[in-house]
């Protein structure tokens, strides 16, 4: 309902008018309960088994930080939908723990937070598994098969997902920065911006956090200095070499480590593979590793993606009548 507001009126019926918008393609999409059901289960699944993993070895695993600090950057994602001028189905579950913020899309979807725990991890592993592989065949550097696959993989890998999400009327980009496909439904895929900066974050950080599984500390936790508290492992066999002669007490010690293998526990099979010791207590010292990636990953997603995508749109004067 409009109320007469003297000398206000016609703002007050434009802020109404803009909450009822929806992008015609976005009103009644197929496949929603897949993203309110299905997604979520899923994702769930997901974060009680990286729980419990850790909760089984004692230590933070790669998976869980790279889970756990996916989901911490899911409250910007909403401010850069403002800035690429992102609209989600209305017809998707919401939730409005990010009301408060000044600048955001209008829907924030329920399933996003979940999609987020699977999607940045699972977008990392591909990713270094083709760099691996280009690695050992081309005999290059992990950093320079990364940036080689960074176009290619990232643009395929986004226009699949986007092109998909936007043809199907899930989200749409409108009326978007730059270059835009418009398929027969109406939706709106942006084709260079944004999805030309996709190809910097996920590599960037995917590359940092590095291939699981990890032996020694990863650029995440160089960067803050967490070497200062580990110092090098020596070798299982020098140890033996160190402890016993020449008379025959190698094979001995060997046959009781061969044995106590059998029956190490998980965390210290982890420790074992790790090719350095920590200096202070362990508790602190993983502590300290999730507040590193935490670091990371916050300012990084910020730089990287949200300040360029809200910086453009504000220099350019953009304006969305669906994401105004």
């Amino acid at each position: 309902m409009l109320h007469y507001i003297p000398g206000r009126h016609v703002e007050v019926f434009i802020v109404l008018l803009a909450q009822d918008l929806v992008p015609p393609a976005t009103a009644d999409p197929a496949g929603v309960w897949f993203f309110n059901w299905v997604i979520p289960i899923a994702g769930s699944v997901f974060i009680v088994l990286a729980v419990a993993d850790v909760i089984r070895r004692r230590r933070l695993t790669w998976g869980f930080l790279f889970l756990f600090n996916s989901m911490a950057v899911y409250w910007m994602e909403t401010i850069g939908d403002w800035g690429q001028m992102l609209f989600y189905s209305p017809a998707f579950a919401q939730h409005h723990m990010l009301d408060w913020l000044p600048l955001k899309t209008p829907n924030d979807p329920l399933f996003m937070p979940f999609a987020y725990a699977v999607y940045w991890g699972a977008h990392a592993l591909l990713v270094l598994w083709l760099s691996q592989w280009l690695s050992s065949r081309m005999g290059w550097s992990m950093l320079k098969s990364m940036l080689v696959l960074a176009i290619p993989v990232n643009y395929v890998w986004d226009f699949f997902v986007e092109g998909l999400a936007t043809a199907m009327g899930w989200w749409t980009y409108n009326p978007g920065i730059g270059p835009v496909l418009e398929w027969d439904s109406g939706g709106r895929i942006t084709l260079l911006w944004t999805i030309g900066l996709m190809c910097t974050w996920p590599n960037l950080i995917a590359y940092w956090a590095g291939k699981p599984p990890i032996r020694g500390l990863n650029h995440l936790e160089r960067f803050v200095g967490l070497q200062r508290f580990t110092r090098p492992k020596v070798p299982a066999d020098q140890l033996v070499s160190a402890t016993t002669g020449t008379d025959g007490g190698v094979g001995i010690a060997v046959g009781a480590t061969g044995a106590r293998k059998t029956a190490r526990t998980k965390t210290q099979e982890f420790d074992d593979y790790l090719n350095y010791e920590v200096t202070i207590p362990r508790w602190r010292f993983e502590l300290m590793r999730l507040g590193a990636w935490f670091l990371g990953f916050q300012v990084t997603f910020f730089v990287f993606l949200v300040l360029p995508l809200v910086a453009l749109r504000t220099v350019l004067g953009a304006d969305s009548p669906y994401v105004p």
